[in-house]
Protein backbone atom coordinates (compact mmCIF):
# COMPACT_ATOMS: atom_id res chain seq x y z
CA UNK A 1 0.00 0.00 0.00
CA UNK A 2 2.67 2.23 0.95
CA UNK A 3 4.67 1.77 -2.73
CA UNK A 4 1.30 2.19 -3.91
CA UNK A 5 0.75 6.05 -2.77
CA UNK A 6 4.58 6.65 -3.48
CA UNK A 7 3.87 5.88 -7.24
CA UNK A 8 0.59 7.60 -7.31
CA UNK A 9 2.69 10.73 -5.39
CA UNK A 10 5.40 10.54 -8.09
CA UNK A 11 2.77 10.23 -10.90
CA UNK A 12 1.04 13.72 -10.14
CA UNK A 13 4.31 15.22 -9.28
CA UNK A 14 5.50 14.61 -12.77
CA UNK A 15 1.55 15.39 -13.92
CA UNK A 16 1.98 18.68 -12.18
CA UNK A 17 5.57 19.90 -13.41
CA UNK A 18 4.08 18.99 -17.24
CA UNK A 19 1.36 21.58 -16.47
CA UNK A 20 3.83 23.95 -15.59
CA UNK A 21 5.94 23.56 -18.36
CA UNK A 22 2.93 23.77 -20.57
CA UNK A 23 1.72 26.84 -18.91
CA UNK A 24 5.91 28.51 -19.42
CA UNK A 25 6.01 27.87 -22.99
CA UNK A 26 2.57 29.28 -23.36
CA UNK A 27 3.25 32.15 -22.31
CA UNK A 28 3.50 34.57 -25.22
CA UNK A 29 0.90 32.69 -26.26
CA UNK A 30 -1.46 34.00 -23.43
CA UNK A 31 0.28 37.65 -23.66
CA UNK A 32 -2.30 40.34 -24.14
CA UNK A 33 -1.04 42.60 -26.69
CA UNK A 34 -1.77 46.65 -26.30
CA UNK A 35 -3.38 47.22 -29.80
CA UNK A 36 -1.42 50.15 -31.86
CA UNK A 37 -2.04 52.36 -34.42
CA UNK A 38 -4.53 51.46 -37.55
CA UNK A 39 -2.07 49.76 -40.25
CA UNK A 40 -3.18 52.91 -42.34
CA UNK A 41 -2.58 55.50 -40.07
CA UNK A 42 -0.92 58.49 -39.84
CA UNK A 43 2.41 59.05 -41.62
CA UNK A 44 4.77 60.68 -38.99
CA UNK A 45 8.71 62.16 -38.84
CA UNK A 46 9.30 61.90 -35.53
CA UNK A 47 11.46 63.81 -33.64
CA UNK A 48 13.60 61.68 -31.62
CA UNK A 49 14.52 59.96 -35.01
CA UNK A 50 17.69 57.72 -34.47
CA UNK A 51 17.61 58.86 -30.92
CA UNK A 52 14.81 57.39 -29.09
CA UNK A 53 15.26 56.30 -25.35
CA UNK A 54 14.46 53.19 -23.53
CA UNK A 55 11.98 53.88 -20.95
CA UNK A 56 11.86 52.31 -17.05
CA UNK A 57 13.59 48.53 -17.18
CA UNK A 58 11.10 46.39 -15.71
CA UNK A 59 10.91 43.36 -13.21
CA UNK A 60 10.54 40.38 -14.88
CA UNK A 61 12.79 37.80 -17.14
CA UNK A 62 14.92 38.61 -19.18
CA UNK A 63 13.72 39.30 -22.66
CA UNK A 64 15.22 39.35 -26.19
CA UNK A 65 14.30 41.09 -29.43
CA UNK A 66 15.40 39.77 -32.49
CA UNK A 67 16.38 42.30 -35.42
CA UNK A 68 16.29 40.31 -38.72
CA UNK A 69 18.64 42.38 -41.64
CA UNK A 70 20.82 41.85 -44.55
CA UNK A 71 24.06 42.07 -45.02
CA UNK A 72 24.12 42.16 -48.59
CA UNK A 73 25.44 45.37 -49.41
CA UNK A 74 27.49 48.11 -47.71
CA UNK A 75 24.33 49.94 -46.83
CA UNK A 76 23.61 47.32 -43.98
CA UNK A 77 26.59 48.56 -42.07
CA UNK A 78 24.87 51.60 -40.99
CA UNK A 79 21.85 49.74 -40.44
CA UNK A 80 23.68 46.83 -38.42
CA UNK A 81 25.30 49.75 -36.32
CA UNK A 82 22.15 51.21 -34.91
CA UNK A 83 20.80 47.79 -33.72
CA UNK A 84 24.02 47.00 -31.99
CA UNK A 85 23.46 50.68 -30.48
CA UNK A 86 20.46 49.64 -29.46
CA UNK A 87 21.92 46.28 -27.80
CA UNK A 88 24.41 48.20 -25.60
CA UNK A 89 21.46 50.58 -24.17
CA UNK A 90 19.16 47.79 -23.53
CA UNK A 91 21.38 45.54 -22.06
CA UNK A 92 21.50 47.97 -18.67
CA UNK A 93 17.58 46.37 -18.63
CA UNK A 94 18.31 42.51 -18.91
CA UNK A 95 17.04 43.13 -22.27
CA UNK A 96 19.01 41.40 -25.20
CA UNK A 97 18.83 42.48 -28.55
CA UNK A 98 20.56 40.32 -31.48
CA UNK A 99 21.05 41.52 -34.93
CA UNK A 100 19.94 38.13 -37.33
CA UNK A 101 21.22 37.74 -41.09
CA UNK A 102 18.60 34.77 -42.28
CA UNK A 103 20.46 32.59 -44.95
CA UNK A 104 19.25 33.58 -48.69
CA UNK A 105 20.48 37.33 -49.15
CA UNK A 106 17.57 38.55 -50.20
CA UNK A 107 14.68 40.93 -48.93
CA UNK A 108 11.70 38.31 -50.01
CA UNK A 109 9.16 36.46 -47.61
CA UNK A 110 10.77 33.30 -48.57
CA UNK A 111 13.48 34.20 -46.31
CA UNK A 112 12.62 36.51 -43.82
CA UNK A 113 9.40 34.47 -43.68
CA UNK A 114 11.27 31.43 -42.20
CA UNK A 115 13.48 33.62 -39.80
CA UNK A 116 10.14 34.77 -38.22
CA UNK A 117 9.32 31.11 -37.36
CA UNK A 118 12.41 30.42 -35.84
CA UNK A 119 12.41 33.35 -33.78
CA UNK A 120 8.44 32.49 -32.78
CA UNK A 121 9.48 28.96 -31.67
CA UNK A 122 12.74 30.05 -29.90
CA UNK A 123 10.08 32.61 -27.68
CA UNK A 124 11.52 35.87 -28.58
CA UNK A 125 9.74 38.76 -26.91
CA UNK A 126 9.58 41.01 -29.96
CA UNK A 127 10.53 40.73 -33.40
CA UNK A 128 11.86 43.54 -36.13
CA UNK A 129 11.86 42.55 -39.71
CA UNK A 130 12.24 43.77 -43.31
CA UNK A 131 8.61 42.98 -45.02
CA UNK A 132 9.81 42.94 -48.71
CA UNK A 133 6.45 41.65 -50.19
CA UNK A 134 2.89 40.08 -49.50
CA UNK A 135 3.95 37.00 -48.76
CA UNK A 136 5.71 38.06 -45.41
CA UNK A 137 2.03 39.25 -44.38
CA UNK A 138 1.25 34.95 -42.51
CA UNK A 139 4.32 35.24 -40.87
CA UNK A 140 4.29 38.60 -39.40
CA UNK A 141 0.59 37.78 -38.01
CA UNK A 142 1.57 34.30 -36.52
CA UNK A 143 4.24 35.96 -34.22
CA UNK A 144 1.32 39.00 -33.51
CA UNK A 145 -1.04 35.95 -32.41
CA UNK A 146 1.68 34.21 -30.20
CA UNK A 147 1.87 37.28 -28.51
CA UNK A 148 4.97 38.46 -29.85
CA UNK A 149 4.88 42.37 -31.27
CA UNK A 150 6.44 42.94 -34.41
CA UNK A 151 7.83 46.04 -36.17
CA UNK A 152 8.75 46.26 -39.95
CA UNK A 153 11.65 48.80 -41.07
CA UNK A 154 13.45 49.48 -44.16
CA UNK A 155 11.44 47.54 -46.22
CA UNK A 156 6.98 47.72 -46.23
CA UNK A 157 4.56 45.62 -47.93
CA UNK A 158 1.76 47.53 -48.35
CA UNK A 159 -0.60 44.43 -48.38
CA UNK A 160 -2.50 44.24 -44.42
CA UNK A 161 -1.24 42.46 -41.63
CA UNK A 162 -0.75 42.96 -37.75
CA UNK A 163 2.40 44.72 -37.45
CA UNK A 164 2.76 47.01 -34.97
CA UNK A 165 4.50 49.99 -36.72
CA UNK A 166 7.21 50.84 -39.20
CA UNK A 167 10.66 52.46 -39.26
CA UNK A 168 12.32 53.36 -42.70
CA UNK A 169 11.40 56.10 -46.09
CA UNK A 170 8.22 57.13 -47.93
CA UNK A 171 9.66 54.65 -50.94
CA UNK A 172 7.17 56.10 -53.29
CA UNK A 173 7.96 59.52 -52.49
CA UNK A 174 11.70 59.18 -52.65
CA UNK A 175 11.33 58.23 -56.26
CA UNK A 176 8.75 61.42 -56.91
CA UNK A 177 11.69 63.70 -55.32
CA UNK A 178 14.08 61.57 -57.30
CA UNK A 179 12.43 62.44 -60.96
CA UNK A 180 12.76 66.23 -59.96
CA UNK A 181 15.86 65.90 -59.25
CA UNK A 182 16.36 64.08 -62.72
CA UNK A 183 14.49 66.66 -64.24
CA UNK A 184 16.42 69.28 -62.79
CA UNK A 185 20.16 67.66 -63.57
CA UNK A 186 19.08 66.81 -67.41
CA UNK A 187 17.15 69.84 -68.41
CA UNK A 188 13.67 67.59 -68.71
CA UNK A 189 15.09 65.66 -71.83
CA UNK A 190 17.14 62.91 -73.31
CA UNK A 191 17.37 59.24 -72.28
CA UNK A 192 17.46 57.48 -68.93
CA UNK A 193 17.82 53.68 -67.80
CA UNK A 194 17.12 52.24 -64.40
CA UNK A 195 18.98 49.72 -62.24
CA UNK A 196 16.74 48.20 -59.62
CA UNK A 197 17.20 45.93 -56.88
CA UNK A 198 14.55 43.36 -57.25
CA UNK A 199 11.76 43.59 -58.80
CA UNK A 200 9.94 41.25 -56.09
CA UNK A 201 10.49 43.69 -53.33
CA UNK A 202 7.62 46.07 -52.82
CA UNK A 203 9.76 48.97 -51.70
CA UNK A 204 11.99 49.26 -54.71
CA UNK A 205 9.05 48.61 -56.68
CA UNK A 206 7.92 51.92 -55.08
CA UNK A 207 10.93 54.25 -55.85
CA UNK A 208 11.03 52.87 -59.36
CA UNK A 209 7.09 54.03 -59.81
CA UNK A 210 7.14 57.00 -57.95
CA UNK A 211 9.94 57.36 -60.74
CA UNK A 212 8.01 56.68 -63.73
CA UNK A 213 5.21 57.98 -62.47
CA UNK A 214 6.47 61.38 -61.84
CA UNK A 215 9.03 61.42 -65.31
CA UNK A 216 5.86 60.93 -66.92
CA UNK A 217 3.93 64.13 -65.49
CA UNK A 218 6.73 66.54 -65.09
CA UNK A 219 9.63 65.59 -67.91
CA UNK A 220 8.03 63.93 -70.68
CA UNK A 221 10.86 64.92 -72.62
CA UNK A 222 12.74 62.13 -70.38
CA UNK A 223 12.60 58.53 -72.00
CA UNK A 224 13.16 55.56 -70.14
CA UNK A 225 14.94 53.33 -72.87
CA UNK A 226 15.61 50.49 -69.91
CA UNK A 227 14.68 48.99 -66.70
CA UNK A 228 16.63 45.84 -65.23
CA UNK A 229 17.00 44.58 -61.88
CA UNK A 230 20.85 44.30 -60.57
CA UNK A 231 20.42 41.66 -57.13
CA UNK A 232 21.62 44.57 -55.19
CA UNK A 233 25.10 43.65 -56.13
CA UNK A 234 27.41 46.21 -57.38
CA UNK A 235 29.47 43.98 -60.20
CA UNK A 236 25.65 43.35 -61.70
CA UNK A 237 25.35 47.11 -61.99
CA UNK A 238 28.64 48.00 -63.18
CA UNK A 239 27.80 45.57 -66.27
CA UNK A 240 24.29 46.75 -67.06
CA UNK A 241 25.49 50.49 -67.10
CA UNK A 242 28.20 49.35 -69.64
CA UNK A 243 25.21 48.17 -71.25
CA UNK A 244 23.57 51.01 -71.27
CA UNK A 245 25.79 52.95 -71.94
CA UNK A 246 26.85 50.90 -75.12
CA UNK A 247 23.35 50.68 -76.54
CA UNK A 248 22.69 54.18 -76.13
CA UNK A 249 26.09 56.22 -76.47
CA UNK A 250 23.60 59.78 -76.30
CA UNK A 251 22.22 57.88 -73.15
CA UNK A 252 21.71 61.49 -70.54
CA UNK A 253 21.36 59.69 -66.86
CA UNK A 254 20.96 56.05 -65.11
CA UNK A 255 18.72 56.20 -61.78
CA UNK A 256 19.33 53.47 -59.77
CA UNK A 257 16.89 52.37 -57.11
CA UNK A 258 18.48 50.55 -54.61
CA UNK A 259 21.83 48.59 -53.97
CA UNK A 260 24.70 48.46 -56.20
CA UNK A 261 24.59 51.88 -57.28
CA UNK A 262 28.87 51.84 -56.55
CA UNK A 263 29.20 49.74 -59.53
CA UNK A 264 26.85 52.33 -61.77
CA UNK A 265 29.32 55.22 -60.84
CA UNK A 266 32.48 53.00 -61.75
CA UNK A 267 31.00 52.18 -64.78
CA UNK A 268 30.63 55.98 -66.03
CA UNK A 269 34.00 56.43 -64.59
CA UNK A 270 35.46 53.98 -66.54
CA UNK A 271 33.85 55.06 -69.82
CA UNK A 272 35.38 58.66 -69.42
CA UNK A 273 31.51 59.96 -68.81
CA UNK A 274 31.60 61.43 -65.85
CA UNK A 275 29.25 64.72 -65.89
CA UNK A 276 27.99 63.79 -69.10
CA UNK A 277 25.42 60.66 -67.91
CA UNK A 278 24.25 61.92 -64.40
CA UNK A 279 23.53 59.23 -61.78
CA UNK A 280 21.25 59.47 -58.95
CA UNK A 281 21.01 56.85 -56.61
CA UNK A 282 20.49 56.23 -52.64
CA UNK A 283 22.55 56.43 -49.03
CA UNK A 284 25.28 57.77 -47.88
CA UNK A 285 27.58 54.94 -47.78
CA UNK A 286 31.49 55.79 -48.25
CA UNK A 287 31.65 54.49 -51.61
CA UNK A 288 28.52 56.43 -52.73
CA UNK A 289 29.85 59.56 -50.88
CA UNK A 290 33.28 59.40 -52.62
CA UNK A 291 31.56 59.49 -55.93
CA UNK A 292 29.55 62.38 -55.14
CA UNK A 293 33.03 64.59 -53.73
CA UNK A 294 34.60 63.50 -57.03
CA UNK A 295 31.17 63.99 -59.22
CA UNK A 296 30.82 60.85 -60.45
CA UNK A 297 27.35 60.56 -58.67
CA UNK A 298 25.31 63.66 -59.39
CA UNK A 299 22.99 63.05 -56.43
CA UNK A 300 22.39 60.30 -53.87
CA UNK A 301 19.15 60.45 -51.79
CA UNK A 302 19.00 59.25 -47.93
CA UNK A 303 17.16 57.48 -45.48
CA UNK A 304 19.14 56.99 -42.04
CA UNK A 305 20.06 53.58 -41.82
CA UNK A 306 21.35 54.21 -38.18
CA UNK A 307 17.67 54.69 -36.70
CA UNK A 308 16.53 51.48 -38.81
CA UNK A 309 18.19 49.72 -36.91
CA UNK A 310 18.04 51.49 -33.68
CA UNK A 311 14.05 52.34 -33.32
CA UNK A 312 12.49 49.45 -34.08
CA UNK A 313 14.08 47.51 -31.20
CA UNK A 314 14.13 50.12 -28.59
CA UNK A 315 10.32 51.08 -29.38
CA UNK A 316 9.32 47.65 -29.18
CA UNK A 317 11.01 47.61 -25.86
CA UNK A 318 9.14 50.24 -24.65
CA UNK A 319 6.09 49.18 -25.82
CA UNK A 320 6.15 45.81 -24.06
CA UNK A 321 7.47 47.29 -20.61
CA UNK A 322 5.62 50.46 -20.40
CA UNK A 323 2.89 50.26 -22.88
CA UNK A 324 3.86 53.03 -24.72
CA UNK A 325 2.11 52.86 -28.20
CA UNK A 326 4.43 54.21 -31.21
CA UNK A 327 3.00 57.73 -32.65
CA UNK A 328 2.05 56.54 -35.60
CA UNK A 329 1.67 53.62 -37.71
CA UNK A 330 4.84 54.57 -40.29
CA UNK A 331 7.74 56.71 -38.56
CA UNK A 332 10.02 58.09 -41.44
CA UNK A 333 13.19 59.01 -41.34
CA UNK A 334 14.88 61.34 -43.47
CA UNK A 335 15.32 61.34 -47.15
CA UNK A 336 17.72 64.55 -48.10
CA UNK A 337 19.30 64.51 -50.80
CA UNK A 338 22.96 65.60 -51.19
CA UNK A 339 24.65 66.53 -53.89
CA UNK A 340 28.60 67.76 -54.49
CA UNK A 341 27.36 71.11 -53.83
CA UNK A 342 25.55 71.04 -50.18
CA UNK A 343 27.61 67.91 -49.21
CA UNK A 344 29.52 70.18 -46.66
CA UNK A 345 26.95 71.12 -44.63
CA UNK A 346 25.88 67.33 -44.09
CA UNK A 347 29.10 66.73 -42.62
CA UNK A 348 30.47 64.66 -45.73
Amino acid sequence: MKRSLNVLMIVCLLCASMTLFAQGSSEKEQRELLPGPDFASRVLAPADEGVVLPLTGHDGSPMKIAVLGLENNPFWVDVKAGTIAAAEELAAYDCTVEWIVPPGDAHTSNVFGSAIENCIIQEYDAIATIAGDSGIVPFINKAVEAGIPVATFNSETDALNKRLFFVGADLYEQGVNAAAYMKDVTGGTGKVAIITGFFSVESHEARRLGFLDTIAEIAPGLTVVDQVESLDKGDIAYSQANDFMSAHPDLAAIYVCAGGAYGAGKAIEDAGLVGEVKLINYDFIAETMDQVRSGVCTGTIGQNPFAQGHDPAIRLYNYLVAGEIPPAGRLLTRSDFVTRDNMASFGF
